[in-house]
């Protein structure tokens, strides 16, 4: 029986492959089994939980045969994980889902029950709920629950909790779907915005902070609030709720709710339009708003926890009469995938990227951010810097933050170092971005030409188009100084905070001119080559070789390159150092990208990609799923050759 994708999955390969069962928990198990533990591996295994059948392998990875164990002591079975050579454990995993009897709520349960999870489908009206779950029954899913909810009750909340708490123990996966009414929406009156209010905003506070308890007895929690576009700050207008919710660092529950009543005493008082508020479905978006600040604010506080909001897209449902263009299979994909990404990401997931105020850089950080990452962007001058960062939060991205930094000074890189550790006491994901070209070029000889690589560094021309290059030790050495000792430094100094994640990576921003094709000089060549046999201080060696022959006007007499030649040392020495470093630290995937001949100032905006598109191989690097490969060169968003 071969295994089959139904998961749903992220275009542009951001997350693959799909997850087509949810029943794998990743906790292992510390010690291992006894080997005198009956084994078997059978094509087709049951839960001992549930009679549902699941697939074998429910990742569909390339792996060996995996081995199955009964264990009769504690009624679980187990799976042997060839590659950790440890048994993880199979559980079923439970979800609530609030309104869902119809539309995008019912889809996701759906979905859901689907991918192996045991689904809590819950509605005000109980009719409609129980009516709901018969016609999922009917459809062949088994692992359907129904039970009252009406999230602006505390008593009906309660009665919820307790029921998980009964007959399960703990909560898996919350998944708040939408919940207001069609006429609270339109309705701009006091009472209509008010109810809005109380189910869109403090119905989710109310279930969330009674379902915590539960979910942190869950191996990987995950709450996944249903948004809408409505509640990004580009449709607040009131320039004082803007900036509180804003205020990434200084947010607080107390204080998104203070937004929510000064919607509320400015409605009451007929003052929408003149303290700045939006005049249509105005408790709509203020509460889907609100609900997106709760959902930082939150994330913050539970750490361990991924809690992450999500839209939809405009899918056809009785709230807004039908005129969406999605269908509801569509609509529910999104919240479906957060529900069942391995390890709870990408909730509380934190990135730096280094040199980022500008060009790819600056559009790695605003594809991470719009991806859920909180991140650091980071440049040598505080003002770009400040001024990239109001940028990006104009255009709607709130999840970022500024910190300086010069990947060359000891004590700007300890800085950073010490705001991680103080404010978030771990690293994700690191990019190593920052980067300079190292040799002073004649902009105009570019103008109008399409230069290749092996034309420019060893081809029947290249000595022809020196004149286009100036030589300068202090570039030079500046280059070097940047593009390889500055990722040493700031990597060994955020190794520790990287080690205390779940899933941590690297992804060094090198160049195709890296490449050991064009390093002519036999040492150099030799000792890149040798993987096994080499080491941080064999590259730090030919990195002082290399920058002594420059200072003696050497280069082209050693086998150097003749034209950019500390530019590119410097990238070959980068993708050795990050071969090294994949090798040293098996935990963390590091890997080294060319983003392409993108066009930015590095080579006087001469290149043929946009930073759109140079941006995506290095996040596609920091979104894969688990560890993922490491120790790899990638040329864009396919692996190539060192």
């Amino acid at each position: 029986m071969a295994p089959s994708c139904r998961g749903p999955c992220l275009s542009a390969g951001l997350l693959r492959p799909c997850q087509p069962s949810a029943l794998l928990a990743t906790a292992l198990l510390r010690p291992i089994l006894p080997p005198t533990l009956p084994v078997r591996d059978p094509v087709l295994v049951r839960d001992p939980v549930s009679p549902r059948p699941f697939l074998r392998d429910p990742f569909r990875r390339s792996l060996p045969s995996r081995e199955f164990a009964w264990r009769k002591s504690d009624k679980t079975l187990y799976m042997l994980d060839s590659r950790s050579f440890t048994y993880v454990y199979f559980v079923r995993r439970i979800a609530v889902v609030t309104g869902s009897n119809k539309g995008i709520g019912l889809e996701i349960c759906r979905q859901l029950a689907s991918n192996g999870v045991t689904v809590i489908l819950t509605a005000r009206d109980e009719n409609q709920g129980l009516e709901a779950v018969r016609n999922l029954k009917t459809s062949g899913l088994s692992d359907i629950l129904f039970h009252q909810l009406d999230v602006t009750n505390t008593t009906s909340i309660a009665s919820l909790a307790e029921f998980i708490k009964t007959k399960f123990k703990k909560l898996d996966v919350l998944l708040l779907g939408p919940n207001a009414k069609k006429g609270e929406i339109f309705k701009q009156s006091l009472e209509g915005a008010e109810a809005c209010l109380r189910t869109n905003y403090y119905g989710v506070k109310l279930l969330t902070e009674e379902l915590i308890p539960l979910l942190q007895q869950s191996d990987s929690p995950k709450i996944v609030n249903v948004s809408s576009t409505f509640g990004k700050l580009q449709y607040v207008s009131n320039e004082k709720a803007k900036e509180t919710l804003s205020e990434i660092d200084g947010l607080t529950v107390e204080k998104v709710d203070e937004v929510v009543k000064w919607y509320y005493e400015d409605l009451r008082e007929d003052l929408l339009e003149t303290k700045g508020w939006p005049l249509e479905f105005s408790a709509y978006k203020v509460s889907k708003a609100a609900l997106i600040g709760y959902t930082l604010v939150m994330a913050k506080n539970y750490p361990k926890i991924a809690i992450n909001t999500v839209c939809p897209g405009y899918v056809k449902t009785d709230l807004n009469c039908h005129t969406g263009i999605y269908t509801v299979e569509q609509g529910a994909k999104g919240p479906v995938m957060l529900a069942l990404l391995p390890h709870g990401r990408p909730s509380g997931l934190v990135a730096i990227v280094t040199g980022s105020n500008k060009g790819i850089g600056l559009e790695i950080c605003r594809q991470l951010a719009s991806n859920g990452i909180m991140v650091i962007l980071t440049a040598r001058d505080e003002n770009r810097g400040l001024e990239a960062l109001r940028n990006l939060k104009a255009s709607g991205l709130s999840a970022i933050l500024f910190h300086q930094l010069d990947v060359t000074n000891q004590a700007s890189v300890a800085s950073l170092a010490e705001f991680i550790k103080t404010k978030f006491n771990k690293l994700d994901i690191l990019v190593n971005n920052a980067g300079i070209g190292g040799t002073e070029i004649d902009p105009d000889a570019l103008k109008g030409k399409k230069i290749g690589i092996d034309d420019l560094v060893r081809g029947p021309d290249s000595k022809l188009k020196q004149e286009m290059f100036k030589k300068d030790f202090g570039v030079a050495e500046a280059c070097l100084k940047t593009n390889y000792y500055g990722v040493k430094l700031v990597t060994e100094e955020l190794i520790p905070l990287l080690q205390l994640s779940d899933s941590p990576r690297i992804i060094n921003i090198s160049s195709s001119m890296g490449q050991l094709k064009l390093i002519s000089h036999e040492n150099a060549k030799k000792e890149l080559t040798n993987v096994d046999g080499l080491t941080i201080e064999k590259v730090d060696e030919l990195v002082e070789e290399f920058l002594e022959d420059y200072k003696e006007d050497l280069v082209e007499t050693k086998g150097w390159p003749a034209n950019l030649a500390p530019y590119i040392v410097s990238k070959a020495a980068l993708n050795g150092y990050t071969r090294v470093m994949a090798r040293n630290y098996p935990r963390i995937a590091i890997n080294a990208v060319c983003p392409g001949y993108v066009k930015t100032d590095l080579n006087y905006n001469s290149g043929i990609l946009t930073v759109e598109q140079g941006a995506k191989g290095p996040v596609m690097l920091a979104l894969v799923p688990g560890l993922g490969p490491s120790g790899m060169f990638y040329n864009q968003m396919k692996v190539s050759t060192f």
